[in-house]
């Protein structure tokens, strides 16, 4: 869809200032539904808030050709836990070697979601289990989609914060 075709739907939808005013606008002008997104569903009503309100001002802050190719995949609250070991079992340091993101639903279900590790320090789980550690778990809604054919993720913080 051409930019004057974007134009026009938002024209169309009451839209003239080319700003979604709810969520419901992304289905009108971008045929998004919002509460289809995986992950959804699993929410508890504070984060579903959260998202609402997000989506609407992220997309907000694309241009229209930049939304034109966003594709919204996921949203998830989740714990991250980052995987720590010391390089050197003598050094009061730790180096973050991987780590896992887990969803936890409205119910508390916990679901392994992606892990990860950097294999620069693979060796180090092999050389010395006893200094692998976890961090202290990072708790946020975490929104996943598709922009210009990347996979991307943002850690929303409020309505009007992520990165």
């Amino acid at each position: 869809m051409n930019r004057f075709q974007l134009e026009k739907l938002y024209e169309v939808n009451g839209l003239k200032d080319y700003r979604l005013k709810t969520p419901e606008d992304l289905l009108k002008t971008h045929g998004i539904d919002y509460q289809e997104v995986d992950g959804y569903s699993g929410l508890d009503d504070l984060n579903k808030k959260l998202y609402e309100q997000f989506i609407v001002n992220y997309f907000n802050g694309q241009g229209l050709e930049s939304r034109a190719t966003m594709i919204p995949k996921g949203i998830y609250f989740v714990e991250d836990i980052d995987v720590l070991a010391k390089e050197n079992p003598e050094n009061d340091y730790y180096t973050v070697i991987g780590g896992r993101v887990v969803v936890i639903d409205r119910n508390g279900m916990r679901t392994v979601h992606r892990t990860w590790q950097d294999e620069d320090y693979a060796h180090l789980v092999e050389e010395f289990p006893e200094a692998i550690t976890e961090g202290k778990p990072k708790q946020y809604l975490r929104f996943e989609y598709e922009h210009q054919g990347r996979k991307e993720w943002q850690h929303v913080i409020s309505p009007t914060q992520w990165y």
